[in-house]
């Protein structure tokens, strides 16, 4: 694979030309019965006429012989159990409890999926180990065994281990001290595509794969415990919430399942396939929220799978991948009682309007009102699936020759101290481009959405400075520890730290919330750059071979004539992980390093 870098006079030119040709705009349809409004805030009522993606017809299955009265009356499709040997039980940890709040024991760390870690890592850091990394525990080039994990993998944490799947389809275990491989599971009969889910309460591992096997696995030994077919291509990454697991497939289905026994409890069709990984709201009894690829939100009853609303958000298909919602997920703020929603859009839409996104958020918001095409994140209420407000939020995503390789990054919700939930985002405005151009490629900066109001305010990004790399066609995903930020692009690790978000502060650009720099890690440290580097750390600024990006003082991976990020290319979607006093950075190519303190 070539450079990720791109030319802006080319990326302009075929900003032009689209401008030129386009004129197509998505027009809502009516549908009975639903409460989203059309057209001004980019949730309407039926999908739009473009070509749909393909799935699988759903499979036709035996009912499920026992059926709560909570149940809807219909006949539901049912699991096939896959006999085991073996003890049907795992080795639940000694304190699951703590467990259950040093981990982040799912994608996105909790049910709510909101990539948050409440403590920080002790700054300044080490590097602790690098698993799956260069040959023979040096800095050169990957070993001749190298694993490219598929990009969606997103190391989960537990009982003091790492745990991730693989496209050769068994899960390995690492021991978050070491670095060490505990243990490696037989093979799940296909790929794992996808991040597991750890249960402190059960000691177990959960993890889908792509023959349609759902399976859960002895977090100690990595014994296969039980399975279950769902007749369908698992792409989501399982959704643990109290003693439950939620899991879907591309037929469409989406189960309820014991998280000890993997018993069925309900299942829902959804009437399309099920890419994106599903979130967990403790709102109204209890709801799990959906996402289909007929570009449809589904909000359900935990407890019985019945459906509360159902609304449709304005997205594109993949051309390529032919996906609306691949490797997003939605993210849930209990205290506001919203769910955030990202969708794919097509790459044309980054380049309007002309000369970058509008430099006030009423301006952004005007135009996505009269533009609700545009539009590729909802914040929806609750109660309903209705709109919150238009969110002033432009697209940006991760890009190569034409092609938005993914779905845009979600945001991260932290709580603060006042009890209010705030999403960091990426976004874009003219405020944050160099002051003698702007296009749509340098507008992209940091910011922290209200969920009341929609409103956004800046964030030091400290982009082009050596730590954030933050172009509109390479934005990558977040996670927060604290007041820590980590932005996990394919190059690097960016790492900042928030230090006043006064009231006073964030309303420009030049008077942001403030940030200070942390230490950055690189994945590919060209040759001859820094001769004084030692343990992974080099104390001079950094460079990747052929890359015009300068990179500040700090860790690094590899030490290569070649990226090794292009040798071994898969699209950044998943971010960086916090667990027990480490932060866990899975790169592009598969090789995942482990900062800690540098006090013991």
């Amino acid at each position: 694979m070539t450079s990720r870098s791109f030319s802006r006079g080319v990326m302009l030119v075929i900003g032009a030309l689209w401008m030129t040709a386009c004129t197509a705009v998505i027009a809502p349809q009516a549908t009975p019965g639903l409460t989203a409004t059309a057209g001004e805030t980019g949730v309407i009522e039926s999908p739009t006429p473009s070509p749909e993606p393909t799935r699988p017809a759903p499979p036709t299955l035996p009912a499920e012989p026992s059926l709560t009265p909570e149940m809807a009356a219909e006949t539901l499709p049912a699991l096939t159990p896959v006999e085991l040997s073996g003890a049907p039980s795992c080795s639940p940890p000694e304190r699951a409890e703590e467990e259950a709040l040093q981990g982040w024991s799912q994608l996105g760390r909790d049910p709510r999926r909101t990539s948050f870690y409440p403590a920080e890592v002790s700054w300044p850091w080490k590097v602790r180990w690098i698993w799956n990394g260069p040959a023979d525990g040096g800095e050169g080039n990957p070993a001749m065994d190298h694993l490219k994990l598929p990009q969606g993998v997103q190391p989960v944490s537990g009982d003091g281990r790492l745990y991730v799947g693989h496209s050769d389809g068994r899960v390995r275990a690492i021991a978050e001290e070491t670095g060490q491989t505990v243990w490696t599971s037989e093979s799940l009969g296909g790929a794992i595509v996808n991040a597991g889910a750890y249960s402190p309460d059960t000691g177990c591992v959960y993890f889908g794969a792509q023959n349609g096997k759902f399976t859960l696995l002895d977090a100690r030994t990595g014994e296969l415990k039980r399975m279950v077919d769902l007749h369908g291509a698992i792409d989501m990454a399982p959704l643990l919430a109290g003693d439950r697991v939620f899991v879907g497939s591309q037929s469409g289905v989406f189960y309820a399942l014991d998280s000890s026994t993997l018993t069925q409890r309900w299942a829902y069709d959804a009437g399309a396939a099920l890419i994106a990984s599903p979130a967990f709201s403790e709102n109204h009894g209890g709801m799990v929220i959906l996402l289909a690829e007929d570009r449809t939100v589904h909000a359900l009853s935990a407890n019985t799978g019945k459906l509360l609303w159902r609304v449709t958000v304005n997205a594109d298909v993949d051309p390529i991948r032919k996906t609306v919602f691949a490797d997003t997920f939605p993210v849930v703020s209990d205290r506001h009682d919203v769910v955030i929603v990202r969708s794919y859009l097509n790459w044309e839409k980054i380049w309007q309007p002309d000369g970058g996104a509008p430099s006030t958020v009423e301006g952004i918001r005007e135009f996505l009102t009269r533009n609700s095409e545009y539009q590729s994140l909802f914040v929806l209420n609750l109660t309903d699936g209705s709109p919150r407000f238009v969110a002033p939020v432009m697209l940006g995503a991760i890009g190569n020759g034409g092609d938005l390789e993914s779905t845009p990054p979600q945001v991260a919700l932290r709580r603060l101290a006042d009890g209010t939930e705030v999403a960091t985002l990426l976004w874009r405005n003219r405020q944050s481009c160099p002051p003698s151009y702007c296009d749509s490629r340098s507008d992209t900066t940091l910011g922290e959405m209200d969920l009341t109001t929609g409103n956004i305010r800046f964030v030091q990004d400290h982009k082009d400075q050596g730590n954030m790399r933050l172009p509109t066609d390479e934005q990558s995903p977040l996670a927060l520890a604290g007041d820590m930020i980590f932005y996990a692009h394919w190059q690097l690790l960016g790492t900042l730290k928030v230090v006043d978000r006064s009231a006073a502060l964030g309303e420009s650009y030049a008077s942001p919330i403030t940030t200070r720099e942390l230490t950055p890690a690189l994945n590919t440290l060209a040759p001859g750059v820094c001769a004084g580097r030692s343990a992974h750390f080099c104390p001079g600024g950094m460079s990747s071979p052929g890359e015009g990006f300068a990179v500040d003082p700090g860790f690094y991976i590899y030490v290569s004539e070649e990226r090794i990020y292009d040798q071994f290319w898969t699209t950044p979607v998943r971010s960086a992980v916090i667990s027990r006093g480490a932060i866990y950075w899975k790169s592009v190519d598969g090789a995942i390093v482990a900062l800690a303190s540098l006090e013991p």
